[in-house]
């Protein structure tokens, strides 16, 4: 009788999904490769979605654990599961500014469009001027130096002026650090640069003209959200479609045993540890816990924030200013949210839309920051009013809740630190995958979660290389 392979995997989020949604098709198909593949999810929570769930409010209101959405351009195999799990979808166009009040020396709120870097013609004259000169020596020197910071890269592209009007003030308000201490891999297509024609041609144009300019999207112009539930709805929905008996909820891993193939957990329902054993293990928690926990090497020398989301249910109507905006960016120190999205403009998100509507902010704190729920939550709300964004007497409804693990830092040792990490972890059959299993924010968005878990799947099972997430160890075919 041929021997079953088993595989566990911790927790039951996008990427333990996107393993499972995999697996389960090629299961259907048929595929020789896993007739013999046995798969079950340990997951705390009692329901599937990680930080892509969505919780409800004792009024009624949905609240997403951050501004999860989904723009359909990047993996179609992604798009084809998610369309499978929820069928009423909404489309939505992209419409976010930027506040840059403290430039103009402004108390409330001064919005521009955003990215900041292409609303320069905007800008007070005199920083215009200096972005301008800056910009333009840059275009037209280039430089061959390899940036090891991420200030060093928005230095090289952009200039000192943008540099600490935007980019210090706001990467200090949503990653907790400052611009030296992050690398400048994971940026990507996620700081756009702006062709030098582009900025001229803003540049000339009337106050007038540029309120109604194309400050060019692309194929992030258009974004995709459930009619009903939440993002939740989707995580939820598709883990209701796969075989029910891969799935353990309630159930807590306390311990790695990777001498003996083993993890112990608790379930909720009854406190008892169990046992189970694995062949192979893949680990979507948090990386830094799995290493501290099986001491395989030293401890990982890599940062987390903590993220309060703080959501306001409103009485209609809508502030007029805010009918239009999907979100909002704030690198303004004197509120402490970086980020608004103005949900219930996304899907039926409030117990009744004829009524209601509602303001999520996020606010992000070092690790170890020891300010409370409360607190941050009444100096969200208070910015939130100093923003103009609503007025006390409307609100019906507050939701806080604290998400301890709220974004992975790409520092500037992440990289190495991460490889260290999978090198003692990947030959003893543990692979560590995810937001902050793989603790790489470039990858870590929910549709890339997902696709990491198939592509994981598909060189367990298919010996297909994976694309999307690096190890930075040397590819490992057979």
């Amino acid at each position: 009788m041929e021997k079953k392979m088993k595989i566990v995997v911790i927790g039951a989020a996008p990427t333990a999904l996107g393993f499972a949604y995999r697996l389960n098709e090629l299961k259907k198909e048929n595929a020789e490769e896993v007739k013999n593949v046995e798969l079950i999810m340990l997951e705390q929570e009692s329901f599937a979605g990680g930080l892509s769930c969505t919780d409800i409010d004792e009024k009624g209101f949905l609240w997403d654990m951050g501004g999860h959405v989904t723009f359909s351009q990047n993996f179609p195999y992604y798009d084809k599961a998610i369309q499978e799990a929820v069928e009423e979808w909404n489309s939505l166009q992209r419409n976010c500014l930027v506040d840059m009040n403290c430039m103009f020396g402004e108390k409330g709120i001064h919005l521009v469009p955003y990215p900041a870097q292409f609303a320069v013609p905007l800008f007070p004259e005199k920083d215009k001027q200096n972005c301008l000169a800056e910009l333009k020596e840059r275009y037209e020197n280039k430089s061959d130096v390899r940036p090891v910071t991420f200030e060093d890269w928005i230095l090289q592209n952009f200039g000192p002026t943008i540099h600490d009007a935007f980019f210090k003030p706001y990467t200090r308000k949503v990653w907790t650090v400052e611009t030296n201490k992050m690398n400048p891999i994971w940026v990507g297509s996620r700081v756009a640069k702006l062709p030098q024609d582009k900025l001229e041609s803003l540049c000339a144009m009337s106050k007038e003209e540029l309120v109604k300019a194309d400050f060019g999207w692309g194929p992030n112009a258009y974004f995709t959200f459930p009619k009903y539930g939440g993002t939740g709805a989707v995580w939820k929905q598709m883990a209701e479609k796969l075989p029910q008996n891969w799935f353990k909820y309630n159930s807590k891993v306390v311990k790695v045993n990777y001498q003996s193939k083993s993890i112990n957990f608790v379930e909720n329902n009854n406190g008892t540890e169990e046992m189970i054993d694995y062949d192979i293990l893949v680990n979507t928690a948090p990386i830094d816990k799995l290493i501290n926990e099986t001491k395989l090497c030293s401890p990982l020398n890599i940062e987390h924030n903590k993220v309060f989301i703080v959501g306001v249910g409103l009485e209609l109507p809508m502030t007029k200013f805010c009918e239009t905006f999907t979100w909002l960016y704030f690198p303004d120190p004197a509120v402490p949210f970086y980020r608004i999205t103005f949900l219930s403009r996304y899907g039926e998100t409030t117990p009744d839309n004829t009524k209601y509507w509602s303001v999520m902010a996020e606010c992000a704190r070092p690790a170890d920051d020891p300010i409370t729920e409360e607190e941050i939550r009444d100096q969200a709300v208070e910015g939130l009013i100093l923003k103009s964004i609503f007025t006390r007497e409307q609100i019906v409804s507050i939701y806080s809740t604290t998400l301890d693990y709220g974004y992975p830092i790409p520092t500037v040792e992440r990289d190495a630190e991460i490889a260290r990490a999978h090198t003692v972890l990947e030959p003893l059959n543990i692979y560590s995958r995810g937001r902050f299993g793989g603790w790489k924010y470039e990858a870590s968005n929910q549709d890339h979660c997902f696709i990491q878990g198939k592509e994981l799947a598909d060189r367990l099972f298919l010996d297909i290389p994976e694309k999307l997430y690096k190890t930075g160890l040397p590819e490992h075919r057979g």
